[in-house]
């Protein structure tokens, strides 16, 4: 495991709103006393979120018009988060690409995320590039997984998850929060109310004490990929049936 690598210009790869805060709350606090810069790309605005939506909006039917709000609201909260860390608002960049369907568009051979992630890249030069995983199981983590590795350099690439978890022995480096950098972590989380709806003591365990960063998974990405698309089909209905449950508790 190595040390912990510079901080002047952290660029941040965040499929939804709330990855950035869950990864890598640490970090950003880290890098934002070091006086170092901070960039996020929020791949997509998590627009396809429909049980928290149905639970706030006391409606079944969720329209275009109130994906659309939901999205501004959760590009909403993503900003309060960072800005709770101690980010500029500046830092926040919102691509809005479709929610839920980033590994549609990478099956489809759609280089649109890549070149959105690349462009950035050329203008901010990162000295780190924390970027999901493809041992996630969620479906846009492993295509951002995908695009990501393809648009940056491997050696300024650190991978995190959130949904499972990387062999220990892929570790790249580890960050031990402080008291303070845990709870304003948690405070960041808290932020996003639209996730805490229905999932709150979920949502805010991952404010937990230490942040583990792993090595570029080239080596593995074709695999590993395929074998957790049909963990991903399982994990949205399990998601489905426990949220439904949620929901008619809150009725």
């Amino acid at each position: 495991m190595s040390d912990l690598p510079p901080l002047e210009r952290v660029l941040i790869v965040a499929p939804h709103p709330d990855d950035d805060v869950i990864s890598a709350g640490g970090v950003i606090q880290r890098a934002i006393a070091a006086g170092g810069e901070i960039r996020v790309l929020f791949l997509t605005n998590g627009e396809s979120n429909p049980w928290p939506q149905r639970a706030q909006l006391r409606k079944w039917r969720i329209a275009a018009a109130d994906r659309e709000g939901w999205a501004a609201l959760r590009a909403k909260e993503a900003v309060a988060g960072l800005e709770l860390l101690g980010a500029p608002a500046g830092c926040a960049h919102f691509l809005r690409f479709p929610d839920q369907q980033l590994s549609s568009m990478a099956r489809n051979a759609d280089e649109s995320v890549l070149t959105a992630i690349a462009n950035h890249v050329r203008d901010f030069r990162p000295s780190l590039a924390i970027v999901p995983s493809v041992f996630d199981f969620h479906s846009d983590h492993r295509a951002a997984a995908y695009f990501s590795h393809r648009a940056i350099e491997p050696q300024v690439i650190a991978t995190y998850v959130v949904h499972g978890h990387v062999p220990q022995q892929r570790t790249r480096f580890s960050i031990q929060l402080t008291e303070s950098e845990q709870r304003k972590k948690r405070d960041a989380i808290g932020e996003h109310a639209t996730q805490l709806l229905l999932s709150r003591e979920r949502f805010l365990a991952y404010a937990r004490a230490t942040e583990h960063f792993y090595i570029p998974e080239t080596d593995v990405m074709r695999v590993e990929s395929a074998l957790h698309e049909r963990v991903d089909k399982l994990r949205h209905a399990a998601y489905a049936i426990v949220n439904a449950a949620r929901y008619r508790a809150r009725r």
